[in-house]
């Protein structure tokens, strides 16, 4: 068998496919277009570290790794990992893609990395753990079968709501209604991302709105599947969306939801959700994916509106500490 080569992802269109098809051999239900890989990587900010690579054989990428730094949450010296590997990934493979990847680390001043890894590619867990990372941090993975909710149910809290002078509305009514909807939406996101619950000492680091803009604005982005939760007074308190990356359109996966403190415990997440799962039938969405950390309250509130737990494929946040 011809031996593995490393080669350095190139911002082309020709690699952007790469990550794509890599990313399909991970999962073959909910992977991402060129275009969606392209605005990813278009959206990041030059400032911070950044960088890909491709494990090849024969001259085929079968495996990808990335170690980045996170402009909204920095933290000097940590990164952000993300690989990707096939289901069924051989112990070889995965031996070759952490071992190069802490190669080409070394060459930074890194001191920690972290990422998600799910239980559904066990040989990458196993030799993630073998080099000395481990588990800080556990998801359940839920997903809802989109054409079979019923929004019925909630029809009488979406009223109370908004006699009570909350309405929803899509950012798409937003952005024809109201001249200022850009400012809102920015200050509302980054006000209610700190409230994120976060390990003692690592907070929420504030991007400017040129660079939200960027890496918001997206191929991914649906703007009848953003909702936003608006006060009679025109104030912005709460806000979610879907994220639509694969090519059929058919995968949602869900964004930030927040809601500002002062409106917390009134419903409006729930009807946030269920706004968004209805314009989300009306568009043809079939499944919506998400995860939760065990203690978030958001799980329980997932599993009300009747997602499902994936077996076998919780997330696992990977946590390594370096010495330099």
């Amino acid at each position: 068998m011809a031996p593995y080569t490393i080669r350095k992802m190139m911002n082309t269109y020709a690699d952007y496919q790469t990550l794509s098809d890599i990313e399909r051999l991970m999962d073959p239900d909910d992977y991402s277009t060129v275009e969606s890989w392209r605005d990813e990587y278009e959206g990041y900010d030059p400032n911070y570290l950044n960088e890909t690579y491709f494990i090849e054989q024969n001259g085929r990428a079968t495996a990808s790794f990335q170690f980045h730094e996170t402009p909204a949450m920095h933290v000097p010296g940590k990164v952000r990992i993300w690989l990707m590997v096939p289901q069924g990934a051989s112990v070889e493979l995965c031996e070759t893609l952490v071992m190069a990847m802490e190669a080409r680390m070394a060459a930074h001043p890194i001191n920690r990395a972290v990422g998600p890894v799910s239980e559904a590619y066990a040989a990458l867990m196993t030799t993630l753990k073998k080099h000395g990372y481990r588990s800080v941090l556990e998801q359940i993975d839920t997903t809802l079968d989109v054409p079979a909710f019923d929004a019925t149910p909630y029809a009488d809290e979406a009223q109370r709501l908004a006699e009570a002078g909350i309405r929803i509305k899509s950012l798409a009514d937003l952005m024809d209604s109201d001249p200022d909807w850009e400012r809102k939406l920015y200050e509302l996101q980054s006000v209610a991302r700190r409230d994120i619950p976060r390990k003692p000492g690592i907070k929420a680091t504030d991007v400017a709105i040129e660079q939200w803009r960027k890496y918001t604005f997206t191929s991914d982005l649906r703007t009848t599947l953003w909702m936003v939760a608006v006060t009679d007074a025109g104030e912005y308190v709460g806000t979610g969306n879907l994220w639509i990356r694969d090519p059929a359109g058919k995968v949602g996966d869900n964004g930030f939801l927040g809601v500002l403190r002062p409106y917390r415990r009134r419903g409006i997440a729930r009807i946030l959700k269920v706004t968004l799962i209805s314009a989300a039938q009306k568009e043809g969405v079939s499944v919506i994916n998400t995860g939760n950390k065990t203690d978030n309250p958001m799980l329980q509130l997932n599993l009300q509106l009747g997602f499902v737990v994936r077996p076998g494929w919780n997330w696992h946040q990977m946590d390594k500490r370096f010495d330099q």
